[in-house]
């Protein structure tokens, strides 16, 4: 996940120094992933050049004491302060559309990644299937956020809709809050 998350808009605005960045990058997913296994689903290929990690319907976004559990509290290190307190804005952000537009038992998708250089081959949409098709056979909506426009229509593929677009008050990066209703 860090490599695939490495150049990504969001984490170049957060650090634009390559080498702190890739530091807080594996911290931060490293930690995503790690709570998804423990409260949730991850999907992988066979040789891990894609990862999907999902919570489940029922399951918060982690609180401050499972963050540090799962290695969060190194995230000031990797990014800097004034980076941490950018993603710090974002993380506000994408908690107030998670909880205005997914209020009922959802999935979530956390995270999705694949190796920088197998993008662009349906691994992304391959990881998501199982997980979508579940979420229908069990009447569930998904949710998620991005960052990036390309990743909007992506999602849009599989069903997904823009919630609501915003960028957080003094910064550049915009937030899409994306849902996905039962058998879309």
């Amino acid at each position: 996940m860090g490599r695939a998350f490495r150049d990504y808009n969001l984490m170049v605005y957060a650090q634009p120094a390559e080498n702190r960045r890739a530091r807080g990058v594996t911290t931060l997913y490293g930690a995503m992933l790690w709570d998804c296994l423990v409260r949730g689903e991850v999907y992988a290929t066979r040789n891990f050049t894609g990862v999907a990690a999902w919570l489940r319907p029922g399951t918060d976004i982690p609180n401050f004491f499972q963050q540090v559990r799962a290695g969060m509290l190194r995230l000031p290190l990797g990014f800097g302060l004034r980076g941490f307190k950018r993603l710090l804005d974002y993380d506000e952000v994408g908690r107030r559309m998670h909880h205005q537009y997914a209020a009922t038992p959802h999935w979530y998708l956390a995270a999705i990644a694949v190796e920088p250089e197998h993008q662009g081959r349906g691994i992304g949409s391959n990881l998501m299937a199982p997980l979508l098709a579940q979420a229908d056979a069990e009447g569930v909506p998904c949710w998620l956020d991005t960052h990036q426009e390309q990743n909007v229509r992506l999602y849009q593929r599989h069903g997904f809709r823009v919630a609501e677009r915003t960028v957080p008050r003094g910064h550049e990066i915009p937030v899409y809050g994306m849902l996905r209703t039962v058998g879309n």
